[in-house]
């Protein structure tokens, strides 16, 4: 499992890349241009949050979906995210994969998707298997 970041300030936000190196990163990139949605959760990912962290207290913004799997929601763009600890390192912010906005109903497959990957993500870091980006 690899790791790309995304911004690192006072906190490191990185993001799971898939077999192609892609990204949720790169999924935002990819958005149409007039798409100010996208923008907005781009702006989002690279400056607020990395000199922030998650605007928690802002559940417009961002929210807990339970378990360790959170949210950052942009009119219409979902991120879905958890925290890692890294031992004498910044706070760490993993964003798993996003989505677009749908009801709450379809939006649990999404929920059990970021929880799987979790999971496996866990499991890479435990067993030596997670690349980290170059600092």
């Amino acid at each position: 499992m690899r790791l790309v970041r995304i911004r690192r300030a006072v906190w490191d936000l990185l993001a799971i890349a898939d077999e192609m190196r892609h990204s949720v990163w790169d999924e935002l990139e990819a958005a149409d241009p007039s798409d100010t949605a996208a923008e907005r959760m781009r702006a989002t990912l690279e400056t607020d949050v990395p000199l922030n962290g998650p605007p928690l207290m802002n559940r417009t913004r961002c929210r807990h979906l339970g378990g360790e799997i959170y949210e950052f929601k942009e009119h219409g763009w979902r991120v879905l995210w958890f925290y890692d600890t890294k031992p004498g390192q910044r706070r760490r912010i993993i964003c798993t994969h996003s989505s677009p906005k749908v009801s709450k109903k379809e939006f649990q497959p999404e929920i059990a998707r970021a929880r799987r990957i979790r999971k496996e993500y866990v499991a890479a870091k435990a067993t030596g298997r997670l690349i980290e980006p170059e600092e």
